[in-house]
């Protein structure tokens, strides 16, 4: 009984730090997109800070949202593994 409550800590565990690591990884592309994307037209059209800050803002919400959907599909699989233990 002990081996099984520890093995699903440690499932917990793994499944928590490849979440944090999805939703570090995610929001850094989404802001590093975003500046280059920006930097690119507004050199293209010689608006200076425009289209970068316009981006950065539109990624804030994006990055809220794409943390929210692969923070449910981890709690999905969690409690998929959890409903197999139990069975």
């Amino acid at each position: 009984m002990a081996q099984s409550e520890q093995k699903g800590k440690q499932i917990l565990n793994t499944l928590l730090v490849v979440m944090i690591g999805q939703v570090g990884c995610l929001t850094l592309i989404v802001i590093l997109a975003s500046v280059f994307l920006g930097l690119w037209l507004d050199g293209q059209f010689g608006t200076k800070p425009t289209f970068t800050l316009i981006l950065l803002i539109a990624g804030i919400p994006l990055s809220v949202l794409l943390m929210l959907t692969v923070s449910r599909r981890t709690l999905a699989k969690l409690q998929e593994t959890n409903n197999k233990e139990k069975e």
